[in-house]
Formats: C-alpha cells, structure tokens, sequence
C-alpha cells in the first residue's frame, strides 16, 4: 500500500508554508486585479484549494488520488491534465469569457459552490488524517510507516463507500463549477471528469482486492464503491 510521512520533517515543512504563502499571494493579487467587484468568492475558494493541497502535499498524498493504495502515475497524469485545464476555463470563462455563465447572481452559485468544495476538502483530509493516524502507530520512529492494509475499512468514510476520497473530488470538482457558475464546468465534470474518476476508482477496487483478498468480496458486497451509502 501507499506510504504516508507521518514524522516532522522540517525541510519539508518549510517548503510547504514557502509555496503557500506564494500561491496565496498570487491569487490575492491576481483575483483583485481581474474581478475587483466579485472578488470575495473566488478568492476564498484559491485560498480553500491551496491550503487544501498544502496539507495534502505535507502528508505526501498524491494529489486527486486516494494515498490508500499505489499510486499510478498513469491515472495521475491523464487526471492531472483535466484538473488543471478545467480550473484554468472555469475561471478564464468567470473572469473574461463568459461563455457558459449560469445566469443566476453568483451569490447563489458561489455560496453553494463553496459549501460543496468545503465538504469534499473535509472528506478528504478527515480520511487522510485518520490514515495517518493508523500509520503512526506502525513501524519504527522517524521511518516510512505503510498505511494498515486491514484497518482502514473500518474507518468512519470508508464504511459508507469503498472510495470516500475519490467521491470528494468529484464533489470537490462540481463546487469549483458552480463558484465560478460555469455550466460549461459543469458539463465537464460529468462529461470527461467523472468518468475518469471511476476508471481511478476501478483501478483502486483492483489493488484493494489484492491487497484483502478474501476480505475484499465482503466488504465489496456491504460498502458500496464510489456513491456513499448510509446505513
């Protein structure tokens, strides 16, 4: 299974309050400069999306990916190459495009934009932070610890879906369409996006029944495995 760093590295963790408090800097500027009167919102969902990857970046778990299993770098890629792209046209179209604009005030689209992009960032690090928490209570001090291959599905997410994480970043993805209120994201999302997140998810349930192996059929048959289900 995948490796989280549960240690403190301080060179590690320097370089990540570096890059945030560039990136933070950046936007600030940036989003002042090119929407003036609209400004708050979008602001608040780069200053949301960079702290996010920030604590992410720090616990070494790949980015839009679970950190549960090992990471492709395949899937990785070709996920990353829609991601990037996607935030750069749905913020392009908010800002001078105006192509796919919902035509609602974007109080209403930003609002609950905002509010889904937080619950997928919550999804996310809550998952994260109890890996690490598992991982902690393993191997030797001040090494690599791997992530528990049977505990994790226990875990308060990872009982009402098989890929609780996947499942934020596809929430996570819409909230970023309607901050910007981009029906054209919208259509991305669900047009190019989620598929592949469940050919991610796909290539998860794979490694997961490798790694379980008798175990994986009941819990597959108990938890399903991308929308949750709460019971």
């Amino acid at each position: 299974m995948n490796d989280i760093v549960v240690e403190f590295r301080l060179g590690r963790l320097v370089w990540t309050l570096l890059v945030t408090f560039y990136f933070l800097v950046f936007f600030w500027n940036f989003f002042l400069d090119a929407v003036p009167v609209h400004v708050v919102l979008p602001l608040l969902f780069a200053y949301a999306l960079v702290l996010w990857l920030a604590v992410e970046y720090y616990l070494g778990s790949p980015f839009f990916q679970s950190g549960i299993v090992r990471c492709s770098s395949l899937w990785r890629g070709v996920f990353a190459f829609f991601v990037y792209p996607f935030l750069g046209y749905v913020a392009a179209d908010f800002i001078w495009w105006h192509w796919t604009q919902i035509p609602v005030p974007i109080v209403i689209t930003g609002i609950l934009g905002m509010v889904l992009f937080g619950i997928g960032i919550y999804i996310r690090l809550e998952t994260l932070f109890a890996f690490a928490k598992l991982a902690a209570g393993r191997g030797r001090k001040g090494s690599r610890r791997s992530l528990p291959e049977r505990k994790f599905v226990s875990l308060r997410f990872q009982r009402i879906s098989r890929h609780p994480r996947y499942f934020a970043t596809f929430v996570q993805l819409v909230g970023a369409a309607l901050v910007f209120r981009s029906w054209g994201g919208l259509a991305l999302v669900f047009g190019i996006g989620l598929p592949l997140i469940l050919l991610q998810v796909r290539y998860e349930d794979q490694e997961l029944r490798h790694v379980l192996r008798s175990e994986y059929n009941r819990y597959a048959n108990q938890v399903p495995s991308f929308l949750p289900k709460f019971r």
